[in-house]
């Protein structure tokens, strides 16, 4: 039933360190708070990333646009406890400035966040963060996003389906 939930925005959650990054690709992220600013994230118990976020207390969320989707494909098809997919992957990984999980330089924005609560939700570990830094390339205006000149990836749902929002701004 969750499938009527989508198309959902994609993005990338980054964990490990500059040396031994591993990017995962996740729809299930939302905003929780605007004081303190907080984000949560909804990562499966079996993910490799979940455990490097519980081990270091921290992650980045990256936003992807649509020219790095074979990248955000790859991030989300392969597990970096099995192989190391960044080899595969054509993303910079670059020190983050007040969390140890890279940030990638290709991406529109990195919200790097840390952990300050986690639970159990079914199959999933929800992770609560907040948000330490922000780093936003041209693909955000006055805090809002370019939509007239990024594509940000929205998966449509199970598999290799995406998409991307419109240009089209429509005002009430």
């Amino acid at each position: 039933m969750l499938r009527y939930l989508y198309p959902m925005r994609t993005f990338l959650i980054v964990a490990g360190d500059v040396k031994k990054p591993n990017p995962m690709t996740a729809d299930w992220v939302t905003p929780l708070s605007f004081n303190p600013q907080l984000v949560g994230i909804a990562i499966g118990k079996s993910r490799y990333t979940r455990r490097l976020i519980e081990e270091q207390g921290d992650f980045v969320i990256a936003v992807p646009t649509i020219e790095l989707l074979r990248d955000v494909w790859l991030a989300g098809s392969v597990s970096g406890a099995r192989e190391n997919k960044v080899e595969r992957m054509s993303l910079t990984f670059i020190k983050s400035k007040k969390v140890k999980a890279p940030s990638i330089k290709e991406c529109a924005a990195n919200i790097e966040c840390r952990v300050v609560n986690s639970f159990e939700t079914g199959d999933h570990i929800f992770f609560v963060g907040e948000i330490v830094n922000v780093t936003a390339s041209d693909a955000f205006k006055n805090d809002t996003p370019d939509i007239a000149n990024y594509k940000f990836v929205m998966h449509v749902g199970r598999g290799p389906n995406f998409t991307y929002q419109s240009d089209e701004l429509i005002k009430l």
